[in-house]
């Protein structure tokens, strides 16, 4: 592991920038998402497909506008056992679970939707952290709800 000049401050921001992706999603603000990973940052998204960068945004989009999980409201992502690793200065990993929480339409409880192990590789540019490569693996995904 190396260590960052400010490695407290390094991971605050990289904690800050997981946390963004899940709540830019949650207030569908698509463009905000797209600009956590930079022109040419990756996001592979399991069988959701993947995109680069500016597409990124455009891509997820369409999976909420379409997606069976998506479409109840409210839903929200939960993070947790996030773990980061320093490979360089500008550069680091890390991995996180995820919950994906839906209302079942019956009883209107959050319910988990789908669960996914992220993998992510990490930049810093211009002194902002952003992913270089995001992969989501599920863990489960639940039944459509109809």
């Amino acid at each position: 592991m190396t260590a960052t000049p400010n490695e407290a401050a390094d991971r605050v921001a990289i904690h800050a920038l997981l946390i963004e992706y899940g709540a830019a999603l949650d207030r569908r603000d698509f463009d905000a998402f797209a600009r956590l990973f930079g022109e040419d940052g990756i996001y592979e998204a399991g069988p959701g497909g993947s995109a680069v960068g500016a597409e990124t945004g455009p891509m997820m989009r369409h999976v909420f506008a379409t997606g069976p999980n998506a479409t109840n409201t409210p839903n929200f992502h939960l993070f947790f056992n996030e773990l980061i690793w320093f490979d360089a200065p500008d550069r680091a990993r890390s991995t996180s679970l995820c919950l994906f929480m839906t209302p079942d339409r019956e009883t209107k409880r959050p319910t988990v939707a789908v669960s996914a192990h992220y993998e992510d590789e990490l930049v810093r540019k211009d002194g902002e952290w952003l992913f270089a490569r995001r992969t989501l693996k599920p863990i489960l995904n639940a039944p459509p709800l109809v």
